[in-house]
């Protein structure tokens, strides 16, 4: 972890060596009015719920897939759950702590199969989800040379299996997952965005560069902490976090969209249109 500053450094917008990933984090959000500095280089987006629609219903697969995996899953640990709500009951504790399943799972002692697991809980995205010309056309019409990234929870698998039924994987110049972060971070945990961070050659002077889109309340505002602009697209993820409107309406993000990503941000952000 980061060192913490003291008040004082915070106040004067201190910097701090990140020994793990040789870049440097700060402390307090990068405000680009105050550089008088409104480029956009990076637009970093969440996948589900976010480039299409949470209410299609491959979100409540997969969670039916999960507690389908507890139940059947044999040996140790799983050997305690033994029907549905057993499962579900058992990993909302895990998932609150960890923020992503896998993870919680092995981080509490459950033994099984990794790749087979990603493959079981993320079946059946063909069912609900097809090709989106609107989608294809919002992120065809930013200039191209801003860097389009998808930086999810999911496999990579899952991830490109999804932008390939969207019909926009040759849209994205990459795809950053739970493959590429390993079991040790994930949104929305500081690391998890400074190895992104890293891994795609921004500093820190120009993390306000970067363009952030996501339906996850706390993982959008990790990002705004750390200067980001922030697009948040309103689902039933907010209220499944246990966050409230009140809150969201506090944070005050850049945008607030309907749905998923789309056109209608031409009018709220024109700066996604600078060339």
């Amino acid at each position: 972890m980061p060192p913490q500053l003291s008040e004082a450094e915070v106040a004067e917008g201190a910097y701090r060596p990140d020994s793990e990933y040789g870049v440097y984090t700060h402390q307090t959000a990068t405000n680009p009015s105050s550089n008088n500095d409104n480029r956009i280089d990076v637009l970093l987006f969440d996948l589900d719920g976010t480039l299409y629609d949470n209410a299609c219903g491959y979100e409540d697969e997969i969670h039916s897939n999960i507690f389908k995996f507890m139940v059947e899953s044999k040996g140790g640990k799983f050997d305690a759950i033994t029907t549905l709500q057993e499962a579900q009951t058992t990993w909302q504790p895990i998932f609150e702590k960890y923020n992503l399943t896998k993870r919680g799972l092995i981080g509490e002692g459950y033994f099984f199969d990794s790749k087979y697991y990603d493959t079981f809980i993320r079946k059946g995205a063909s069912k609900y989800i097809s090709a989106d010309a609107d989608l294809r056309s919002f992120l065809q019409s930013i200039p191209s040379r801003m860097k389009k990234v998808v930086f999810t929870n999911a496999p990579e698998s899952s991830a490109n299996e999804i932008l390939e039924l969207l019909g926009v994987r040759d849209l994205f110049d990459d795809v950053l997952g739970t493959d590429f972060m390993g079991s040790k971070y994930c949104k929305p945990e500081k690391e998890a965005f400074y190895k992104v961070l890293q891994h795609l050659k921004v500093t820190p002077a120009e993390y306000h560069r970067v363009c952030y889109f996501e339906d996850s309340f706390k993982n959008l505002k990790a990002g705004k902490m750390l200067g980001f602009r922030t697009v948040f697209v309103m689902s039933n993820t907010l209220v499944n976090e246990g966050s409230s409107t009140q809150e969201l309406e506090a944070e005050q993000f850049d945008a607030i969209i309907h749905g998923k990503v789309g056109i209608t941000l031409k009018e709220i952000m024109p700066e996604l249109w600078e060339s």
